[in-house]
């Protein structure tokens, strides 16, 4: 759930997912089962435990506890939007089945979608990146992907951007101007050093 380009998208799959995978665990529990859990199946199995049980008694509760908090704060999770699935699985059998998209747009995404460079290209790069690249050709589909993509899907970068603040701007240093330290601090974006450089009058000698 945490770090750089992340999305609402994906975001939202992966906790999807491990609902899911909280709901598979409490079904082997269910049926005094641990080997999802190969630690404890190890121990259970060499210590040759008798109160097997309670023990998943115990995790039963925990796992319908954890998840249910997970449905509270995610009421919708496990009703994705599947109107949105071409934006990161373009190139499928049938992407416009449940597009919901304009016949127009329909149309320029059945054509991208057909597009065998641009598949390739698909699958080079980041989905954001696809994107944007083909702004120039199918404008309108790429500013719905990325009105979709652009949404802080965690509060990552703004943890990270405090933790970079807290060590620039120590009591020492605490008038400083953070703002352009702070964005090379954060960006993962390599500075153009030549470009830099270039713009800078060297000190010659006298």
């Amino acid at each position: 759930m945490q770090g750089f380009r992340t999305d609402e998208l994906s975001l939202n799959s992966k906790m999807c997912a491990f609902i899911k995978k909280l709901e598979f665990w409490l079904k082997k529990v269910q049926r005094n089962s641990v080997s999802v859990f190969p630690t404890l199946d190890k121990f259970t199995d060499d210590s040759e435990i008798d109160n097997l049980n309670t023990i998943c008694d115990c995790i039963r509760e925990h796992l319908t506890k954890l998840r249910d908090e997970l449905v509270s704060y995610f009421p919708s999770i496990m009703n994705q939007d599947i109107t949105q699935d071409w934006i990161q699985n373009l190139f499928v059998e049938d992407v416009t089945s449940s597009s919901g998209l304009s016949d127009k747009l329909t149309e320029n995404l059945i054509e991208l979608a057909s597009d065998r460079a641009l598949e390739l290209k698909f699958q080079n790069v980041t989905v954001s990146q696809f994107w944007l690249e083909v702004k120039g050709e199918y404008k309108e589909l790429s500013e719905i992907a990325m009105s979709a993509l652009l949404p802080f899907g965690s509060t990552y970068l703004c943890e990270v951007s405090f933790s970079a603040m807290s060590l620039i701007k120590t009591k020492h240093r605490n008038r400083l101007s953070v703002q352009n330290d702070l964005i090379i601090a954060v960006s993962n974006i390599e500075p153009r050093f030549d470009n830099i450089l270039a713009k800078k009058q060297p000190q010659v000698s006298h």
